[in-house]
């Protein structure tokens, strides 16, 4: 260390200028400044960012329950469920049994019909459904082709549940070839006290129905 010269002026005792973010020190003309540590502190980046991220989760939380809470609002009390009802099944149906007997120029049809229910069924009238001319109901009986001694369908016909029926009619043929005339049936009942009609179908045509007529060659 070298002796300072005793004729030097004292420079004096360092004193600290503290400006902001640096301390100075004044020592003559000359400035040696050390840098000091920012005040007040910053956060570190990563800390910024999940502050950020946490804002962004609470933001879209409070946007969900707004939400909700306004569809809630808004929903009409006593609105019903979209379940579907169940379909109501008919009591009276067509087993698909068909018969047919050709009496000279007559034709009779008849189709099987059962009572699918648990509770017993009244058959009360029942009658052909027609599309096409060329048919002429004449009777319509409970019982099946040919039988001997029908049962007149505009008579009450009980019958118990799983039980099956006949349902013939007897036509006249105004045409000469009955084939492509379809047939189908409807019947009245009474269950429990309540009036229904079944629709039920039969003949799509008559084609594959034998029918022995010289104007009808292609009768099968």
């Amino acid at each position: 260390m070298t002796a300072r010269d005793a004729n030097q002026p004292d420079p004096g005792p360092l004193n600290p200028e503290v400006t902001g973010a640096s301390v100075r020190f004044g020592q003559g003309d000359t400035d040696v400044i050390e840098s000091g540590t920012d005040w007040p502190p910053r956060p570190p980046q990563r800390v910024m960012a999940v502050l950020a991220l946490v804002l962004i989760v609470v933001a879209a939380m409070a946007g969900y329950l707004v939400g909700s809470r306004h569809a809630a609002a808004t929903a009409t009390p006593g609105t019903p469920s979209s379940s579907l009802t169940p379909a109501v099944t008919e009591p009276i149906a067509w087993t698909s049994k068909r018969c047919s007997v050709q009496l000279k120029d007559r034709l009779q049809l008849g189709i099987e019909i059962v009572n699918q229910s648990t509770t017993d069924v009244t058959l009360r009238q029942a009658r052909p459904v027609l599309p096409l001319h060329g048919l002429n109901a004449t009777t319509t009986t409970w019982g099946g082709c040919g039988q001997l001694s029908p049962t007149a369908a505009g008579a009450d016909y009980p019958l118990p549940a799983g039980a099956t029926t006949w349902l013939t009619i007897t036509f006249d043929v105004l045409v000469p070839c009955p084939a492509p005339i379809p047939v189908m049936f409807t019947v009245n009942y009474t269950q429990s006290s309540h009036s229904g009609t079944a629709d039920l179908p039969g003949f799509s045509d008559l084609g594959d129905v034998p029918y022995t007529s010289a104007k009808c060659p292609d009768s099968p």
